[in-house]
């Protein structure tokens, strides 16, 4: 009996020591992104952060509990605990990696990472990019692996059951067999995160923390598990058809009474150019003086944000207005396939010449791919581009002054009317600069402000480039960028905040002057586009034309919760019911969580009842490929 105990309580020792490893891992993520999470320590996210572990530990784990509470004589046998050890350490080395990972990344996407991960990073050469990279700047992280397994592997030792082996009598096999029951049935339960109806998802998170710091209550591998399990969205059945189409339709009529006509259009696309960077947006402060005095002579919108967090869930929303509601980017998604209604493809059959460029790798995010089906004529990657000296190029792909110089070069090709997209790289991370300019630039609180600065300067000389061409003042040229990036500012921390990034439009004309505070995110720049140049056609978009339409909204997705923005409020929904509301003008940083406040309860079920709507014509879109006119008829 003693014998028994003894093993058993070494059992639960050694699975204690997983969950201490994790919550580990916890603290170094949230150390490490301390910039990302604002407010008091999130101690409720520690907490209740140990129920996703339960889920990550039971599934990663599963063999060394296996193997661990067999109910057989040979338990002692030294091959035999060698091989439990070995499951120990593969369960433990793998959600250590996995949650590392995040510790470094999660400055760049800010979500946890998700299956996606690996989808994404088997597209073209972005693996061969990214890793080289990610191990020199954080090659610490690599010497913390190596640390956390060693002192894991010291305390297993200490753990191990070292008494003296009885005979494996009947009474030891009924106690084995017991143990087996009772921790198969707890591990069990932990593949389902409790005894509750519905298996726990990320989803749930946002239940037990602030919106916040859902980030730091998950841990990467349960993310990655849960969707790996289930990588598809649900038909959504909210409101009835009829009704459903008077709360919400993304089929419009544009009516093209813009007054740009046949005008060209060049849009650039800003790699992590988030509005805190930004001059003219931030009070004067930022690191773009080029484009702060661009945005004096141009039509600009001050509460602009992305629809998504990552370059690889720009392109759908700006070029066809499919937001990033889902955990996998739409472009490697099981839904890529589908018909859309896309810019590049409607401009294309009213005679524009369609085009992309961009320095990285081609092939880079999908982007090759996607851009053919959105009706892009020709893509221009890091292959096409004419290199004659080496330093032009850095680890991502061509550095944004010689590549827009390029840029400008091909621009004078162009027959006209033309639809032209640049994508920068600079202001990627490792945010490194060209030699000669290594000095030049200011290199603020930041390591992307010196790079911002970069492709500032660059933009300039793309401009004196490009201001004296026969097709310069026929050009309407369309800024945005793809995300933002790690936040200085509390603001610029908040799920909201996070997205907040430049979109103007920039008419040499001056015909298109101005300062708009209506809210714009990606997915409403081709509805807007194709009104300005005059385009009559229908669509299916979950953007609106922000100019005809002054009351504009936002929504997005973040941890697995849909957020929707409407003048000052901020709603949260978790797919079932409303788990946070919040005020924007009185409380920027979202601190206060007004669900329960009863004098908002008319606003906020008009508000998840817009959501609801939204999420129900995205999902059976999506699943009905329904994303086009043409494929609805």
């Amino acid at each position: 009996m003693n014998q028994n105990l003894t093993y058993i309580i070494s059992f639960f020792k050694k699975i204690g020591l997983a969950f201490i490893v994790y919550t580990f891992c916890r603290l170094l993520f949230y150390l490490f992104n301390l910039n990302q999470f604002q407010g008091e320590f999130p101690l409720n996210a520690f907490f209740y952060g140990i129920r996703f572990d339960y889920v990550a530990v039971s599934y990663l784990f599963l063999p060394f509990i296996f193997f661990s509470i067999l109910p057989i004589p040979f338990k002692e046998n030294t091959y035999y605990k060698l091989v439990v050890k070995l499951c120990f350490h593969l369960g433990n080395t793998l959600g250590i990696v996995l949650n590392l990972i995040d510790v470094g990344y999660y400055t760049f996407s800010i979500r946890r990472s998700t299956a996606d991960l690996f989808q994404f990073l088997s597209t073209g050469n972005d693996l061969g990019n990214m890793l080289p990279t990610y191990i020199k700047d954080y090659w610490f992280l690599f010497l913390i692996l190596i640390g956390l397994i060693i002192c894991t592997e010291i305390a297993y030792r200490k753990l191990e059951n070292k008494s003296i082996t009885n005979p494996f009598t009947l009474k030891v096999f009924g106690i084995q067999s017991l143990f087996f029951i009772i921790v198969g049935s707890l591990t069990i339960i932990g593949f389902r995160g409790g005894v509750q109806l519905k298996p726990l998802d990320i989803i749930n998170a946002a239940s037990y923390t602030s919106p916040q710091h859902v980030s730091v209550l998950l841990n990467t591998p349960f993310c990655i598990i849960k969707t790996v399990l289930n990588d598809r969205i649900s038909e959504l059945n909210y409101f009835e058809e009829d009704e459903l189409a008077d709360i919400f339709s993304p089929e419009q009529t544009i009516t093209g009474n813009g007054g740009f006509e046949s005008r060209n259009v060049v849009l650039i696309i800003l790699e992590s150019f988030a509005k805190e960077h930004v001059g003219f947006l931030n009070n004067g402060k930022g690191y773009t003086p080029f484009l702060d005095s661009l945005m004096q002579e141009s039509y600009v919108f001050t509460n602009a944000y992305s629809s998504g967090n990552r370059s690889i869930e720009s392109l759908p929303s700006i070029f066809s207005g499919i937001p990033p509601l889902m955990n996998t980017a739409y472009i490697i998604s099981n839904y890529s396939e589908n018909k859309m209604d896309a810019l590049p493809a409607i401009l294309k059959k009213k005679g524009y010449n369609t085009s992309f460029y961009h320095g990285g790798e081609n092939g880079t995010m999908g982007f090759s791919g996607f851009t053919a089906t959105a009706g892009i004529e020709n893509y221009y990657g890091k292959d096409d581009y004419p290199l004659t000296n080496q330093e032009e190029s850095s680890a991502w792909g061509i550095y944004d002054e010689p590549y827009l110089h390029y840029f400008a070069n091909e621009l004078n090709k162009k027959k006209e009317p033309f639809f032209s997209t640049l994508f920068t790289l600079s202001s990627h991370h490792p945010y490194k600069l060209p030699d000669q300019y290594i000095s030049q630039f200011p290199e603020g609180e930041l390591p992307i402000h010196k790079t911002i600065a970069y492709t500032d300067y660059s933009l300039k000389q793309f401009f004196e480039n490009v201001k004296y061409t026969h097709w310069f003042k026929n050009t309407l040229f369309v800024f945005t960028a793809d995300h933002s990036s790690e936040a200085f500012h509390p603001f610029y921390s908040t799920f909201v905040g996070q997205k907040a990034i430049p979109i103007f439009i920039y008419d040499p004309s001056s015909q298109l002057k101005g300062v708009d505070s209506n809210y714009i995110q990606h997915t409403d720049i081709t509805p807007t586009l194709l009104n300005l140049l005059g385009i009559n056609t229908s669509i299916v978009s979950f953007g609106k034309d922000v100019l005809s339409n002054k009351n504009n909204h936002l929504i997005g997705y973040t941890s697995n919760n849909f957020y929707y923005v409407e003048k000052e409020f901020v709603l949260l929904f978790d797919g079932e019911k409303a788990t946070g509301f919040y005020n924007l003008l009185s409380d920027s940083t979202l601190q206060q969580n007004l669900i329960t406040d009863s004098s908002i309860e008319i606003r906020k079920n008009e508000f998840e009842k817009k959501l609801k709507a939204i999420l129900q014509q995205y999902n059976n879109r999506l699943i009905n490929n329904q994303l086009s006119k043409e494929s609805i008829k």
